[in-house]
């Protein structure tokens, strides 16, 4: 009797400290642990918790399968996530491997859209990354800066030695356009070209410093022209501030010498001014005061006369078809708050220096959206 008493003493105590050692495993095992190079997240009652975690810092992401906490691009229902190395889901900018990507508030990777940030565009590829240089979408040309992804926009920018126009929907501007008063030529593949230009009816010259349409006087290769509003090389007779000159077919001015032209021999100065009185006047243009008119239009416009010193030498057009052309990691994760998933919002910070994306907050939304098709050969 007393052997028995002593057994039931002894099963009772090793139940006890068995419950007590489960209690204590229990209890050990509550929050994050180290496994392996990972971590896991024990719930209050010692079971493996798997998916979303909510805490003061942001969310975290348990694998479904084997509960270790997500680190890098994660993909969760279809839907594309960033966790630094500590395990938060990252919210904003995000650099990996050398590249930009953006995640709105909820955590969701932006794919294949234009995503707008503090009235800058950006376009974000298939597979999420920022994209750079020349793209092409909805058969249209437009560049994004290599420093920071913004899309050039309502400003003519200097690219890989050609000069291009884009407009304030970011396209890429081909044919006349004026800016400031002033005419430029885009050729079609957004190339401002330079020199001689010709539409088979009227010739043009496009000043190679700037690309501005020449009108009024113009020096060029040691000979003056003279080019009326609307851009074309005028020829024959012609009658600035009172004075007469004579234009060869090329459109060169006679000057310093005598020319015989429909049987009368005329003098003219160094300067190109007819001294004789004898000018057939009903058949020069007369360019005494400024009209306006774009290229092709039919009107005059004055110029300064020409002086006796040779003008500079210039260069002739250009008319190619080349083409417009990680997160660091953080501390251990620290204590839970809760369960939830992260709720559905819209975007926010954007890069603002030519180097690395900034932190300031907006909505996103976009200019038309159009899947890319790769930079033009």
């Amino acid at each position: 009797m007393k052997s028995k008493r002593w057994t039931a003493l002894a099963l009772a105590g090793m139940m006890g400290v068995t419950s007590l050692a489960f209690s204590m495993t229990a209890y050990a095992a509550t929050g994050w642990q180290k496994n392996g190079s990972s971590y896991v997240y024990y719930d209050a009652d010692g079971s493996l918790h798997k998916g979303w975690i909510s805490t003061s810092e942001g969310y975290y992401y348990m694998n479904l399968s084997t509960g270790q906490m997500s680190v890098g691009f994660t993909k969760i229902n279809d839907k594309w996530y960033y966790f630094k190395s500590s395990g938060l889901m990252v919210v904003g900018w995000v650099n990996d491997n050398g590249k930009w990507y953006y995640t709105l508030n909820d955590g969701i990777l932006v794919q294949s859209q234009w995503l707008k940030i503090n009235d800058k565009y950006y376009y974000m590829r298939g597979d999420g990354s920022m994209g750079t240089g020349w793209r092409n979408m909805d058969n249209t040309w437009y560049y994004f800066n290599k420093d920071d992804g913004t899309c050039v926009l309502n400003t003519r920018i200097e690219i890989d030695g050609s000069w291009y126009s884009f407009g304030s929907d970011g396209k890429m501007q081909t044919g006349w356009q004026q800016v400031d008063g002033s005419y430029y030529y885009l050729h079609t593949d957004g190339k401002m070209l330079t020199g001689w230009l010709s539409d088979n009816t009227n010739k043009y010259y496009m000043d190679p410093s700037n690309g501005k349409m020449s009108v009024g006087w113009k020096g060029i290769d040691n000979s003056w022209y003279y080019f009326n509003t609307s851009g074309h090389v005028q020829t024959g007779w012609i009658q600035v501030n009172g004075s007469y000159y004579y234009l060869e077919s090329d459109g060169k001015m006679v000057s310093n010498t005598s020319k015989t032209i429909d049987g009368v021999t005329y003098q003219f100065a160094s300067n190109g001014v007819c001294n004789t009185n004898n000018v057939p006047t009903g058949n020069s243009n007369t360019s005494s005061t400024s009209t306006s008119g774009g290229p092709g239009a039919s009107s005059s416009a004055t110029g300064s006369v020409p002086g006796a010193t040779s003008p500079g030498s210039t260069t002739g057009s250009t008319t190619g078809a080349t083409s417009p052309g990680s997160t660091t990691g953080a501390a251990s994760p620290g204590s839970t708050t809760g369960t939830t998933s992260p709720g559905s919002t819209t975007g926010s910070a954007s890069p603002t220096t030519s180097t690395t994306p900034g932190s300031t907050t907006s909505s996103s939304s976009g200019l038309t959206p159009g899947l890319t098709i790769g930079p033009k050969p």
